[in-house]
């Protein structure tokens, strides 16, 4: 279980450093912390009391570790190099997040029903990915290239393997994410009023 008194400076890389108001913002649709120390996450994970971390990344586990020693975090936090889709993990959790990394994965859709299946009793999964604009306009935006210049250069490449890939890309819009969530399961989906800078925050209910 997660209830966030600190949701900021485990997860790994980049913009994930969010600011005390939008971590204030973002704590009011997480589910409360009960009195007995549980755990959520997937991907790449906030600190909170207690958090267990999923990555396939070794790299990224590292990281996230030596985060978590950095901020003081160390025994409230464990991360795994590990699938976080394995049937272990399965009704553990009251709060899953996969924090800017739903659009980098191949088959989205199947992960999300892995978050699904992860939770228990009345959790939800926080999605967090790029701020982009809900639909397409040209000429586009200068943020909205530059998620585009990622896609062309990084997000798609790493994908393009897989046969069956959804090949979403960093410009994944609103009305893909509900595509997505529904077809994983999930009966509804609330872009949530966070002020988080390039990201965008979204709550899927099971």
């Amino acid at each position: 279980m997660i209830g966030v008194q600190g949701v900021r400076r485990v997860a790994a890389e980049r913009h994930l450093s969010l600011s005390g108001s939008a971590i204030a913002q973002l704590s009011r649709y997480l589910p409360p912390a009960p009195s007995s120390c549980g755990a959520a996450a997937a991907q790449t994970v906030v600190a909170a009391p207690c958090v267990d971390g999923f990555d396939l990344d070794a790299d990224a586990i590292a990281a996230a570790r030596r985060n978590a020693g950095e901020a003081g975090l160390a025994d409230r936090v464990a991360f795994t190099a590990a699938d976080a889709s394995a049937p272990t993990a399965r009704g553990q959790f009251d709060l899953v997040t996969i924090l800017e990394g739903l659009h980098d994965m191949s088959r989205p859709v199947d992960a999300l029903r892995a978050a699904h299946r992860m939770l228990t009793g009345p959790g939800c999964v926080i999605v967090a990915d790029e701020l982009v604009q809900d639909e397409f306009t040209a000429p586009a935006s200068i943020e909205e290239q530059y998620h585009y210049g990622w896609s062309v250069v990084a997000c798609l490449p790493a994908v393009m393997g897989d046969p069956d890939t959804a090949a979403t890309g960093a410009v994944m819009r609103p009305a893909t994410l509900r595509r997505y969530a529904a077809e994983a399961g999930f009966r509804d989906l609330e872009v949530l009023p966070v002020d988080a800078g390039m990201l965008r925050f979204y709550r899927l209910a099971p």
